[in-house]
């Protein structure tokens, strides 16, 4: 073995110490010198008996280089698979082709999960409603979305469009498991039919196959109706004290396009699940159940249950958080341990269904509405204070939030150092805003002491401007309706919204 000074008889001052012996060689070799290190010199070598150094030289430049195309094999591999994912739909989507900024909406809205509250198709395509205000609009263009994602870069997909035309596509492919599909910066795959194209015709039997409240939008943009399986289903919940259509046998699933003699709607040991079929398939039995249960008793049903269940919701809330107890009530939207983000998550839901459920329904049951939304926004006004504040049980968070994170009135309303989104659904007031203000107007006083309330608690602008147009929009309605009633005579009053034909709400 050489001394190992050896390996310094060749340096003079001037020259820099190479930091490895493969490093040492390469410089060598690219100047064209010899290598400073003594290993390209012949004679070095021959009286070096058993240094195998240059041997060592070359298997360490093997090995790094093999380690750095290693390296750049597994980075080019890990790059591609982040650009492949797999929903939920089973369709596979190949994401190379979107820049940075659009991959990141695509992996979002692929992988996420939102709640479509209504859908309709219109002259201009067709218009998905999603749960915290989001609007989808497919038609002969790009797709479209109402949310501030989209509108601060138009054209280019939010992730509310990759997740809604995910679902969509996922109705159409024969075999959704094994398609691959690679998509464009609005969200659409790039080689397939339009999705207007193959929603034509089809967006009801698609809405009922996914679940989603189908709307029919008239010539004049007015949304009505429902259905001929979702007026069963409503029908058929209005019998249960406390369970609402959207959640009723979920596993009830009958469209007018499939034809089912009587005999074939016989399920065996199930008789709602055949009441069900023959109501969706027999014109005399769904003729006579809609007798039954009117349209304006149904409406009025749901609404006093989505009260109720919001009512009961607050009320578990406020016991859990002060003794810890966890509702015991099985049909409890709320059982098992009620934390302040899923109260807040129930709450936006319940709201979104009886907005929703306004224009389906009406002309029926808008008074029913307006007494439920009202009474949220009371309870909620009143809540400006930590949930966990003076509890029995010693819990001092949730998740190690803070107390504003604690508190309903903070989380649903704000306060006056928020800034709220233009275009942010405001809780409750936008749902009140599609009542007919006659029928809000028994509402007044409570509108105007929540109006006090938050005004106190320093209510974002934006909210105590929109509660004050309400008030003021109500309140011109019914001085204008009082006029009017003075004209006709005191023998003539206005018949009931929502009750044409002298029909009267059962007692209850």
């Amino acid at each position: 073995m050489a001394p190992p000074t050896r390996q310094f008889h060749r340096l003079s001052i001037g020259q820099t110490m190479p930091e490895t012996r493969a490093q040492s060689s390469r410089t060598a070799r690219v100047a064209g010198r010899p290598d400073p290190s003594g290993n390209d010199d012949d004679s070095d070598r021959g009286n070096q008996e058993g240094d195998d150094s240059p041997v060592e030289t070359s298997s360490e430049e093997e090995e790094d280089e093999d380690e750095d195309d290693e390296e750049d094999e597994s980075s080019e591999e890990e790059s591609t698979r982040a650009s492949i994912v797999r929903t939920r739909s089973g369709i596979t989507y190949d994401l190379r082709h979107l820049d940075t900024e659009s991959e990141a909406k695509a992996m979002l809205g692929l992988t996420g999960q939102f709640e479509v509250v209504n859908c309709g198709a219109s002259s201009s395509g067709y218009d998905f409603q999603l749960l915290d205000r989001p609007r989808v609009h497919v038609g002969p263009g790009p797709p479209t979305c109402t949310c501030t994602t989209f509108q601060s870069r138009p054209g280019v997909a939010c992730h509310h469009i990759f997740w809604l035309l995910d679902q969509l596509h996922g109705c159409f492919l024969p075999d959704p498991a094994s398609t691959e599909l690679a998509l464009s910066h609005d969200g659409r795959p790039r080689v397939r039919p339009r999705i207007e194209d193959l929603l034509n015709g089809q967006l009801e039997a698609v809405a009922d196959r996914l679940k989603w409240p189908y709307l029919r939008v008239e010539g004049d943009g007015r949304t009505t109706g429902m259905t001929r399986a979702e007026k069963v289903r409503d029908v058929l919940s209005a019998f249960s004290p406390k369970v609402l259509p959207e959640d009723f046998r979920q596993d009830l699933v009958e469209t007018t396009a499939q034809t089912r003699t009587p005999e074939q709607c016989v399920v065996q040991g199930d008789f709602e699940a055949t009441i069900f079929r023959l109501a969706v398939h027999d014109d005399s039995v769904f003729t006579s159940m809609c007798k039954a249960m009117p349209s304006g008793a149904c409406a009025a049903i749901y609404f006093d249950k989505v009260q109720e269940q919001l009512r009961r919701l607050l009320a578990d809330f406020d016991r859990y958080c002060a003794t810890g107890e966890c509702p015991s009530d099985s049909s409890s939207p709320g059982r098992g341990p009620l934390e302040v983000d899923e109260v807040v998550q129930q709450l936006r839901r319940s709201v979104s269904r009886i907005h929703a459920n306004i224009a389906l329904r009406a002309p029926y049951g808008s008074e029913g509405a307006a007494k439920a939304l009202v009474s949220i926004l009371e309870a909620i006004a009143a809540r400006n204070k930590d949930a966990l504040e003076g509890n029995t049980w010693g819990r001092a968070s949730f998740h190690g939030e803070d107390e504003d994170q604690r508190n309903l009135y903070h989380l649903l309303i704000g306060s006056d150092d928020m800034n709220l989104d233009p275009d942010a659904e405001l809780f409750v007031i936008d749902a009140l805003f599609a009542l007919p203000p006659s029928d809000l107007a028994q509402h007044i006083p409570k509108l105007l002491d929540i109006r006090s309330k938050i005004e106190v608690n320093r209510a974002p602008k934006q909210f105590l401007i929109r509660l004050g147009a309400l008030i003021r929009q109500t309140e011109s309605a019914s001085a204008g309706a009082a006029s009017g009633s003075g004209q006709m005579g005191s023998g003539q009053k206005r018949p009931a919204a929502g009750n044409p034909g002298g029909y009267s709400k059962r007692s209850r």
